[in-house]
């Protein structure tokens, strides 16, 4: 998923080159259509991977005093 999200990125970047080179506006309305599109799939990819980050050290932290609970009894 990452990886697609970083192709999508490069793909915005050479869709926002583009657009200061071309002067039709129905093509104009189409790349900025696209761009939106991905540059939404590429905020969706950052806040999963931002919920990841905390989600499996809470995780853990969860198991391990689990752990340490049972261990006392």
């Amino acid at each position: 998923m990452n990886a697609l999200g970083l192709y999508l990125v490069k793909e915005s970047i050479g869709i926002s080159d583009a657009l200061e080179h071309i002067e039709s506006d129905e093509v104009i309305a189409k790349l900025k259509q696209k761009d939106n599109f991905y540059m939404l799939f590429v905020d969706i990819v950052i806040i999963l991977d931002g919920w990841l980050v905390l989600f499996i050290p809470y995780l853990i932290i969860s198991n391990f005093i689990k752990k340490i609970n049972l261990s006392k009894k």
